[in-house]
């Protein structure tokens, strides 16, 4: 029988695969005569999978460091910063005694009693939860024909066209003529016909506008409502809001399992990473958290985003037990 050269085991690579392929990423990174002949001689064998190739080493020649000096006021942000991820605060949920407790103020006697039984009974007040596990993600339709897509570690609780959220999702909501709320622990997003994405982790709060028009309402009291336009980006964390322009299309790109951050550091990236796996990652070189990468990282499985992470900063990956991942310096050991 006629053996198969080699090349024949890329015939069913995805992209993703060919990320996590050592001789791949040693022909992008580490190039030789050798490993261009070779890889030509795949894309020869197999001219179905050139586009497929080409896509993946664009990807990671795309990722690469942004050499940046940061000036004293930006290394105390950024300290400030990591203090405030430190803290965990804890979230507050609605119950349904709540809400009949806060229509108490306003109905009385046995019409809120008989009110109250006949919402319960009919199932108009009844809350709804939705939630991914670490690594998952999850589309939901509303009844109204809204949809909402959960990224990873993420819950909503919704009821009729209100909704509570902890984590992150990605709105795209219908019947724009009627009201539609949705409640984050800093603040609430009055929607007024439009596609939006909100993250809410640690102390935290970014809102994105890819389409239509929202008004952020803030639960402090003390901060002006902010009518937000398409392409904007508000980010919150017990200050000032601070508004500036962003690319919507990419801050959403995990719904694709692909991230994109704008302007991240490593230790950025390895937060975002930390919240959606629920793994504790430690970088043992500390003058690696502050580098900068450009450049799209696929995260569809965390073992796949620590292997291209890896090979950049040339690090390796260390698994210290079920919840601890250590990155490690190649030059260290």
């Amino acid at each position: 029988m006629k053996k198969e050269p080699i090349s024949y085991k890329y015939i069913n690579y995805k992209e993703s695969d060919f990320l996590t392929d050592s001789y791949f990423l040693e022909w992008v990174y580490r190039p030789s005569a050798e490993l261009e002949a070779f890889w030509q001689e795949v894309i020869s064998a197999l001219p179905q999978q050139k586009e497929t190739i080409q896509n993946a080493r664009l990807s990671l020649e795309n990722m690469s460091f942004v050499t940046h000096t940061p000036t004293e006021q930006e290394v105390e942000a950024s300290w400030e910063k990591h203090l405030q991820q430190i803290q965990s605060l804890p979230v507050s949920r609605i119950s349904v005694r709540r809400i009949l407790l806060r229509a108490a103020a306003v109905l009385t006697g046995a019409i809120l009693i008989a009110g109250a039984w006949w919402m319960l009974r009919s199932g108009r007040s009844e809350q709804i939860v939705a939630s991914t596990g670490f690594g998952e993600l999850k589309q939901v339709r509303l009844p109204d024909g809204s949809q909402v897509d959960l990224n990873a570690n993420s819950k909503i609780t919704y009821r009729n066209r209100e909704i509570w959220l902890e984590g992150e999702a990605l709105f795209n909501v219908k019947q724009v003529s009627k009201q539609f709320l949705v409640h984050t622990k800093d603040l609430t997003v009055t929607v007024l016909g439009t596609v939006f994405d909100i993250r809410q982790r640690r102390s935290k709060t970014e809102i994105v506008l890819q389409s239509g028009k929202i008004k952020l309402s803030f639960a402090n009291g003390k901060e002006q409502d902010i009518i937000m336009t398409p392409g904007q980006i508000v980010s919150y964390s017990n200050e000032k809001p601070v508004t500036a322009s962003t690319s919507p299309e990419k801050f959403s790109a995990w719904k694709n399992q692909r991230l994109i951050l704008q302007d991240p550091t490593v230790s950025d990236i390895l937060v975002y990473l930390e919240d959606n796996f629920g793994k504790k990652i430690i970088m043992e070189d500390p003058a690696l958290n502050s580098r900068m990468v450009n450049g799209p990282i696929l995260i569809s499985s965390l073992d796949d985003a620590l292997f291209v992470l890896s090979t950049v900063l040339n690090t390796e990956v260390v698994k210290r037990d079920s919840t601890t991942i250590i990155m490690r310096s190649r030059s260290a050991r």
